[in-house]
């Protein structure tokens, strides 16, 4: 079993490599889910600024998980409202394991990160703020254990 102490600084030097020599991000940050419990109801908010109508663009969701988490997937209910007040709504179904159980997505010690496409080519259709919301949707009553933390990325899409 890995210490807390060493998953945090693995979970540190992990975000430092995933972050480095980036060109095409946009956006991307990930928050932290407490005690990796993922409570039922509790809405994780992430907001950024589009400054371009013309270049396509990739958003993602990443989640990054225990081996400890109980099931090979995650429902995700998305919320994304734009700056003209306009509102899209969906569910997202992230597969976060193969059907023989072996974690998607790249591993270090028992944590692992998935970097999931969610819409791909998507022009925003004015500048300005963007805020997007996450809630897990696993019909949980009590928290969702194994999930300690999600993102958001937008990037450009490469030519």
């Amino acid at each position: 079993m890995i210490s807390t102490s060493v998953k945090i600084v693995l979970a540190f030097v992990w975000t430092l490599l995933l972050f480095s020599c980036d060109s095409n991000k946009v956006f991307e940050k990930y928050v932290e889910v407490e005690n990796a419990t993922w409570e039922k109801g509790e809405i994780l908010r992430f907001e950024f600024e589009a400054l371009d109508t013309t270049l396509a663009h990739n958003l993602y969701v990443n989640i990054t998980n225990t081996g400890n988490y109980p099931y090979s997937n995650l429902y995700l209910f998305l919320e994304m409202h734009g700056p003209d007040g306009g509102v899209l709504r969906d569910t997202v179904n992230c597969i976060l394991a193969n059907k023989r159980g072996k974690w998607l997505g790249k591993g270090i010690g028992d944590l692992w990160d998935l970097k999931i496409p969610y819409v791909g080519g998507f022009k925003f259709a004015q500048i300005g703020t963007f805020s997007v919301s996450l809630e897990q949707a696993m019909r949980e009553d009590v928290g969702l254990k194994g999930v300690t933390d999600v993102g958001l990325r937008v990037e450009k899409v490469r030519n």
